[in-house]
């Protein structure tokens, strides 16, 4: 087995917290909708720039939406459609 090493001994003793796992948890969550929004649009062939003027916002903004910044939820929305997609949400897997 493979000895961890200090940064790995201290996110274990850390994720111990039910307070640091719920935050370390909705940070993996936004991060994993950043991403997939981010791949969508380029699987459409946009870029931020294109994107952003198709829902009349700046392209900073949608940066940050892919990094997983706050967003509102009435620009998710407006990406959504932009991009041709749909928003869900879906029950944890068991």
């Amino acid at each position: 087995m493979k000895k961890m090493n200090r940064f790995e001994q201290f996110k274990a003793r850390a994720l111990r917290s039910p307070r640091v796992r719920k935050a370390y948890e909705d940070g993996l969550e936004d991060l994993r909708i950043a991403v997939s929004l981010a791949e969508l649009r380029e699987q459409r062939g946009m870029t931020q720039t294109e994107l952003a003027a198709k829902i009349h916002t700046s392209p900073a903004v949608i940066s940050r939406l892919e990094r997983g910044q706050n967003v509102e939820l009435k620009t998710l929305k407006k990406v959504a459609a932009a991009l041709e997609a749909r928003l869900t949400v879906e029950p944890l897997a068991p």
